[in-house]
């Protein structure tokens, strides 16, 4: 998937940490200030990452209301028929994009706010795939217990998963003692196994069962 974020020069350094988190869930974010090579014409590569983009992310701040060319890409991206999510920083969607649904963005939350654009796109049909398979990984790449709950926590009952998926996650669920060692973890695992029920079978329970057991014996 392709991002392109449009967004006034004045918050450049938080589009620069937005692109950054939404990366390593594979939006693949375009940002003019760090993207376009030295010499470059620039509206010519702005316009080339607009045609090609999946997904477009306004940063709603006053600069980018007055801004002239973050309208142009606003409304390049609206008439191509890209799918456009605002991200409301100062200000409210409004012109063409005002009826959309929007993500409130807070600063002293960036985290947080961040993660909603995640799930936000995870959820959309045409473009969830990648970064559910991101997630996915990011899961199964859990390197301690209290990560592995957190992300448990996070991802395995609140995303609608592929067959592909599914197996996916039941293998790294196996391989990854950090997440099927810990107690933390284990009411969101049960219930994704009863969710998905098809793809777990009495063997795997039994064995995700005797990791429990195990635990208590070791705890005495």
């Amino acid at each position: 998937m392709d991002t392109f974020i449009s967004y006034a020069s004045d918050i450049r350094r938080t589009a620069g940490r937005i692109k950054e988190y939404l990366d390593q869930f594979e939006f693949n974010c375009f940002l003019a200030h760090e993207d376009i090579q030295p010499q470059t014409v620039w509206p010519a590569e702005i316009l080339r990452a607009l045609k090609r983009c999946d997904l477009f992310l306004p940063l709603l701040t006053s600069g980018f209301i007055e801004s002239f060319f973050c309208q142009q890409e606003t409304g390049f991206a609206y008439c191509r028929g890209v799918e456009i999510l605002p991200v409301m920083i100062s200000r409210e969607p409004m012109g063409m994009i005002a009826n959309m649904q929007a993500v409130r963005f807070n600063g002293n939350e960036f985290d947080s706010s961040c993660w909603k654009i995640v799930k936000h796109v995870a959820k959309r049909g045409s473009l969830s795939e990648p970064v559910l398979d991101a997630l996915v990984s990011w899961f199964g790449e859990s390197h301690s217990y209290d990560i592995a709950a957190e992300r448990a926590k996070k991802i395995l009952n609140e995303f609608d998963f592929t067959p592909r998926q599914v197996k996916n996650i039941r293998r790294r669920i196996r391989r990854n003692s950090q997440i099927h060692e810990t107690k933390e973890a284990r009411d969101s695992i049960f219930r994704f196994i009863d969710k998905y029920g098809d793809y777990f079978d009495k063997g795997f329970r039994d064995w995700y069962d005797s990791k429990e057991a195990s635990r208590r014996w070791m705890s005495y």
